[in-house]
Order: C-alpha cells, then sequence, then structure tokens
C-alpha cells in the first residue's frame, strides 16, 4: 500500500505552518510534505491534491521533494489544483484527475513600494519566476515555451479533458464512458503577511510578558525579605559538600516598592482570570488559580493559547483582555512595513475582532484557495 500524503489548503512557507493550525485552517508546507515522505521509509507515495495554491518558492520545494523520491509517486487532483499547487503536482509519475476538478495555471504576482525602478525590478523578477514555473509544465507535457506562455498570460482552467489533452495529466479519474461534467473554479485568499507578523509578534510579547511577570512576582517586601536574611544568618545551614558557606547580605531596602498587601493582590489575580476564563479550558483554569504553581491571568491565556485549550474563536479577545488583566496592556507591537492592506491595532479590541473574523470566514470557506502565487 503506498503512503498517503495530503496537499490541502493554501501552500504556504514553513514557518506559517503553526499559525495556519492554530486557527484550524487547512494548509501545507514544504516541512509538512518533507516529513511525511520520510516518515514512509521508501515506499510509494500517493499524494491528494485540492490546493488553490499559495507561495510559489513553497510549491517548487514540494514539487522537487517528490521528484526526488526514489519509489514511484501517483498525483490524484481531488478538487482543485491551481497556481503553486499545479508546480507542486508536476512532481509526480503520474498524475491523474477527478473529472470533477479543476487545473489552473497563470502568473506568479506579487506587490512593490518604490519608484520606476524598483517596479521595473520586480517585473523582470516575475518574469524569470513565470519561467521558472513553465519549466516543470514543458517537462510534463512537452509544450513549447511560448505556448505556455500564453496559457499562463490569459490564466487558463481547465477541466479533467482539457488539462489530459495539453498533457498536464495522465488519466481522468472514474472516466469509464468518457462522460465529463462541467466545474465551476474557486477562488480564495492567504492569510496576509502583514496579519501574520503581527500574530507572531502578539506571541512573542505575550510569552516576554509571561517572563516578566513571573519575575515580578518573586519580589518580595523589602521589610519581610531583610528578616528573611536576618533569620538566614542566624541560622547557618547544615554542614555538606553543596553547602553555601557565604554569609547572605544584608538586604537593601528599596525606597520605592511598595508594601503590597497579599490578601488584595491575590483576590486581584483571581478576579482578572475570572474576567479571561470564560473561553478556557475548566481545568487548566482551576491549575492556574489554585494549583502548585499558579498563574497570572495573562499566563493562563498565553498557556491556554500555546496547548490549544481555547474553547471557541475569541482566541484573540481573550488574549488581549489577559493582557490588560495582567497590567501589560502598554505592550506595543512590533511596527510593521506599510502596504495596501488595512492596518489593525492588536490593542483594539474591535480590529482584533475584526482580525479573527476574517480567519474564522476564511476556515468556514474551507475549500477556497489562495490563486495568486508569491
Amino acid at each position: 500500500m503506498p503512503t498517503k500524503i495530503e496537499i490541502r489548503g493554501a501552500i504556504i512557507p514553513n514557518d506559517y505552518q503553526w499559525i495556519y493550525d492554530l486557527f484550524e485552517i487547512d494548509a501545507t508546507s514544504p516541512k509538512k510534505v518533507t516529513q511525511a515522505i520520510a516518515a514512509a521509509n521508501g515506499d510509494e507515495l500517493e499524494v491528494v491534491i485540492n490546493s488553490g495554491g499559495g507561495d510559489v518558492f513553497s510549491g517548487s520545494e514540494i514539487y522537487t521533494a517528490l521528484k526526488e523520491h526514489a519509489a514511484n509517486v501517483t498525483v490524484k487532483i481531488v478538487g482543485v489544483a491551481a497556481s503553486a499547487a499545479t508546480v507542486a503536482a508536476m512532481g509526480g509519475n503520474k498524475i491523474v484527475m477527478s473529472p470533477t476538478g479543476q487545473f489552473m495555471i497563470h502568473n506568479a504576482s506579487t506587490w512593490t513600494e518604490g519608484d520606476k525602478r524598483d517596479h521595473q525590478h520586480t517585473a523582470e523578477f516575475l518574469k524569470s519566476v513565470d519561467s521558472s514555473i513553465a519549466n516543470a509544465y514543458r517537462l510534463k507535457t512537452g509544450l513549447q515555451q511560448s505556448e505556455l506562455t500564453a496559457l499562463m498570460n490569459r490564466e487558463t482552467w481547465m477541466n479533467a479533458q482539457e488539462a489530459k489533452e495539453k498533457g498536464f495529466i495522465d488519466e481522468i479519474m472514474f472516466d469509464e464512458d468518457g462522460q465529463l461534467s462541467a466545474v465551476a473554479s474557486i477562488s480564495a485568499e492567504m492569510i496576509p503577511h502583514k496579519v501574520i507578523s503581527k500574530i507572531r509578534n502578539e506571541f512573542v510579547n505575550l510569552k516576554n510578558q509571561g517572563v516578566s511577570n513571573t519575575m515580578a512576582g518573586q519580589n518580595q517586601d523589602p521589610n519581610n525579605q531583610q528578616q528573611q536574611q536576618q533569620q538566614q544568618q542566624q541560622q547557618p545551614a547544615p554542614a555538606s559538600p553543596q553547602a553555601n558557606t557565604t554569609p547572605a547580605p544584608a538586604a537593601t531596602p528599596q525606597a520605592s516598592a511598595p508594601t503590597i498587601d497579599a490578601a488584595v493582590q491575590e483576590r486581584s489575580r483571581l478576579k482578572a482570570i475570572d474576567e479571561i476564563s470564560a473561553n478556557i479550558d475548566p481545568e487548566l483554569v482551576n491549575e492556574a488559580k489554585y494549583g502548585e504553581n499558579p498563574m497570572t491571568a495573562e499566563q493562563l491565556a498565553f498557556k491556554a493559547m500555546k496547548e490549544g485549550k481555547m474553547l471557541n474563536s475569541n482566541l484573540f479577545e481573550q488574549s488581549v483582555q489577559a493582557n490588560k488583566a495582567a497590567g501589560t496592556d502598554d505592550v506595543q507591537a512590533q511596527a510593521q512595513q506599510q502596504g495596501s492592506d488595512k492596518e489593525y491595532d492588536l490593542e483594539n479590541l474591535k480590529d482584533v475582532n475584526a482580525i479573527y473574523a476574517s480567519f474564522a470566514a476564511a476556515g468556514q470557506a474551507g475549500r477556497r484557495q489562495n490563486m495568486t502565487r508569491g
């Protein structure tokens, strides 16, 4: 039995995979495919594709990994293979396609900021990318470069019969009687790069704040600290090879550190946790409140996101609430390069909800994939 590998959703760079997984949105990175190939231990592969494409260089990496596999590779296009997904599909020794599938090739695209020289440079770069994409098509179909360029220039959609006639596929699945059905095309978008970057920066900020709060929680009242150190000086440690025989230095009271009532501080911590607990696994909430290692609200939110224990779609709202509850709401997201897409403020709950709504819509669409390489 061949080992099955699935290429579904947008084709993305490796470092995007965890974000798509976090929101349970179908996506495939080169690392995901190469790990599956390695796990096959040299067996034959059956690669199932239903993808609208995505990052052209990630598609090229998947193509190369499939081509390098020593055993037979059969590619099955069961839904759509478009854009970068068609490049990956060319990696199969044999390519078959569902009679209800679609196959689409087009030119690569990207965006540029700058003067005419920058735009001209990008145009030359895209010509080179298109030429490299066409190489994979030429090796499979035997078509001339000029014919492939014409097909890519006009964004050509092909049903199974047309894809077979042009040599992009070898067989049509279930086509015993030669009867083919027309298929509607679909489209989708990858998560914008700027949003990916902002999510990554926000997670880094949350993690860093968790470390800061842990260290802050270890600070003791100066009077208590001095009293404890005086007691340690009066009671020498038992002799042992590991014992530290150097006397502890005298504590220096910090005039700026306020004396905090422990009970009030604990009530504030529990209240902050209650404010964000509605959508977090109850066992994790209980652990944060009363476990051996109590957490702040911010630490709880970060751990819930990291371990996938958020219960519903309010993930980002909970993160921001936790940040505010923990007193870290002045954390600034790392500045991002300006572009044409909408700017979001991750400290603004409305913007956070708007970002998450776009992810939720992408997840519900499920089958829609990116038609744009780059």
